[in-house]
């Protein structure tokens, strides 16, 4: 059993000194309209936060009823990489069916969602870590909190960065580089943080 005192460190891991996004650079392959409007970047953020919870719910459960049983966890990568896309399909489909509205919004969202590592690497993490329910969910739900911040954040200071006073040279890409990069830095302090 977790005590509160174990999740908390899972949760501050997964929000600051592992984030997906900026530190282990899992959740950046998501559509590039998500790194310039912080609309898209909430939108992609919560997709891929649902996601990433309803995928390590079902690899953790794959793993421990199924792979671990039968001594087939040499196939995890190649289990998990087919659950998440599956997963996605079934929650584009469950949306169309039940919430259109919905669905029309996040369509474009949702079909990124389905090739972005962090969600495959999330349920990769939490089986090899040996997780427990409890800790991987709140992994998966603060890695995409993480994540949507970093994004959102991201996107955020590209309406703020000022090109015209930005020197010729690093226009564009660079500057996007040298922010994220910053952005990084920021969270190298949290290395190495646990709470015991």
């Amino acid at each position: 059993m977790n005590t509160a005192l174990e999740l908390a460190g899972v949760a501050l891991a997964a929000l600051l000194s592992e984030n997906l996004v900026l530190v282990t650079c899992m959740g950046i392959g998501t559509h590039r309209q998500s790194f310039y409007e912080p609309i898209e970047a909430i939108r992609t953020g919560s997709c891929l936060t649902v996601v990433m919870v309803l995928g390590a719910l079902c690899a953790w459960l794959m793993n421990f009823l199924v792979l671990r049983r039968f001594g087939l966890t040499c196939f995890q990568v190649l289990a998990f990489s087919l659950l998440i896309p599956l997963l996605v399909a079934a929650l584009r489909k469950f949306l169309q069916l039940f919430i259109p509205e919905l669905s029309r919004r996040l369509d474009e969202n949702l079909a990124s969602i389905a090739t972005n590592c962090a969600a495959l690497g999330t349920a990769l993490l939490v089986t090899q870590r040996s997780y427990s329910l409890g800790s991987a969910l709140i992994f998966a739900l603060c890695g995409g909190i993480g994540a949507t911040l970093a994004l959102a954040s991201f996107a955020s200071l590209q309406k703020e960065v000022d090109l015209e006073r930005c020197p010729r040279a690093f226009r564009g890409v660079p500057i996007q580089l040298i922010t994220a990069g910053l952005m990084a830095m920021a969270l190298v302090g949290y290395y190495g943080l646990y709470l015991e």
